[in-house]
């Protein structure tokens, strides 16, 4: 397949590996650590700024105040200032109007570099653009500022179809549904945010963390606080809902109306979906982005994620071999119309709409659960059998942080009395084999004692 300009972009950056997975409780967590982690590079950066400054000799350092950027510099008194050293200089912290980000850091620098040459050439002087304090902020339209966000995003991290799903989901798919022409003053956004209704918790909580990032971005002065909802019990399917949900497709394609032609195989597909998810518990994009169908339609029975989706590349195995075969999912016939529907749709839009796609497919079957519920079933099902923890884990795509915290949290009362029950039949298993090894150990004694005898009974007739 002939590279991408998105591969091109991957191969040329370092990507970092997700401890994600696309949870809600799992977003979340990562939201907040992918805050801090921004927050400690930012203080790297200005510290790789300033000694750059320093090593050309410039007598300006760039300093952060309150989520703002200002030049830190030694400079001839400002007009009408008090001389209390006596010799006509004074430190002074310059305010730049430009807030304490990368994107920012960048004009900072700039303007430090200026301001040293004009120092350098004797040819500063107090005027508008340094005597700041005086001059007005000026509010911005909130769609302005979130282009604006969108660079200062990417500007410290590279731009592939990782980061761009990242900050779709959680940041431009968030914000968009606020006013673009509205100011961005704290008592607007406020005011739109309390519109969000309450009925719908967890996109709210998810709006006021994208919320308070975008604020703390732009140095408006907000903090929305909104208590995280405890999480909707989840209705985890075991194996026999699994295997009888792949008939309802069928049921669904007989029974439906209004059949258009050019989608009369739909169906197929997504089925197709349903059952690489059950058996192989990947994410849904995971098997849209660069599918290699190739390597599948081989005799292996790996499915191979690429390297671009969330988590970094690996080959996934299945728990039950017999649902490779069950249900269909190396038909050649069924794969071409899979190809066909996915049509090489790698790009971020390409990957929301296909995901959308198939959490609506499920509700159309009324399979009652979704496509993630399939992979907390085959991590459930891998602790059932007895597989590692570090196993599972990393045949998932995720850490065993992630695999405990997350994926197990919806283990269930009947999955525990499994558990319970398989444990206590392999110790009694265990019991049996023992006093299985002891009747051996004493039929095994007896059998050399009357050898013993006999051995003495025919040296004592010779």
């Amino acid at each position: 397949m002939p590279q991408t300009k998105l591969q091109e972009g991957y191969q040329a950056s370092t990507v970092k590996t997700a401890t994600t997975d696309g949870t809600y409780i799992g977003t979340m967590k990562h939201l907040e650590h992918q805050a801090a982690d921004t927050e400690i590079k930012f203080d790297v950066a200005l510290k790789e700024v300033n000694a750059r400054l320093k090593a050309a000799k410039s007598r300006v350092a760039i300093v952060k105040v309150a989520g703002s950027l200002y030049l830190q510099v030694t400079l001839p008194l400002k007009p009408n200032d008090v001389d209390t050293k006596g010799n006509g200089k004074k430190q002074y912290k310059i305010a730049l109007g430009i807030p304490a980000n990368f994107y920012g850091l960048k004009t900072a620098e700039e303007e430090a570099n200026e301001l040293a040459k004009l120092i350098a050439r004797q040819q500063f002087t107090w005027n508008q653009k340094y005597l700041g304090s005086k001059q007005e902020k000026t509010e911005k339209p909130f769609g302005e500022l979130l282009d604006n966000y969108e660079k200062i995003y990417f500007s410290s991290r590279p731009r592939n179809i990782k980061s761009e799903g990242t900050f779709f989901q959680n940041y431009l798919g968030v914000l968009n549904q606020f006013d673009r022409n509205m100011l961005a003053t704290p008592e607007n956004i406020k005011k739109q945010f309390d519109t969000i209704s309450n009925d719908t918790p967890s996109w709210k909580h998810r709006t006021s963390i994208a919320l308070n990032l975008f604020c703390k971005e732009f140095n408006i002065p907000l903090v929305i606080k909104f208590k995280r909802p405890k999480p909707k019990a989840r209705k985890i399917p075991d194996e026999s809902k699994i295997e009888q949900g792949f008939y309802e497709w069928e049921i669904y394609a007989n029974n439906r109306r209004n059949k258009r032609q050019e989608q009369a195989h739909y169906w197929l597909v997504f089925r197709w979906f349903y059952g690489m998810l059950a058996t192989y518990g990947c994410r849904p994009r995971e098997l849209f982005l660069y599918p290699d169908f190739e390597h599948w339609l081989s005799p292996s029975r790996t499915w191979k994620v690429h390297e671009l989706c969330k988590t970094g590349e690996r080959e996934a195995l299945p728990l039950y071999d017999a649902w490779i075969e069950l249900f269909d999912l190396k038909n050649s016939e069924i794969i071409k119309l899979v190809k066909h529907y996915i049509n090489g749709r790698d790009d971020t839009k390409g990957m929301h709409t296909l995901s959308a796609a198939v959490s609506d497919w499920f509700n159309k079957v009324e399979l009652g659960f979704s496509p993630y519920d399939l992979r907390h079933a085959w991590a459930i099902r891998a602790h059932l059998m007895g597989i590692p923890i570090k196993a599972a884990a990393d045949n998932l795509g995720h850490s065993v942080q992630q695999h405990t915290e997350t994926y197990q949290r919806w283990f269930g009362l009947e999955n525990r009395k499994k558990a319970i029950n398989k444990a206590v039949e392999n110790q009694d298993e265990l019991e049996k084999l023992r006093e299985e090894i002891v009747k051996l150990k004493t039929e095994n004694q007896q059998l050399k004692e009357m050898l013993a005898q006999y051995q003495i009974v025919e040296v004592l007739k010779n």
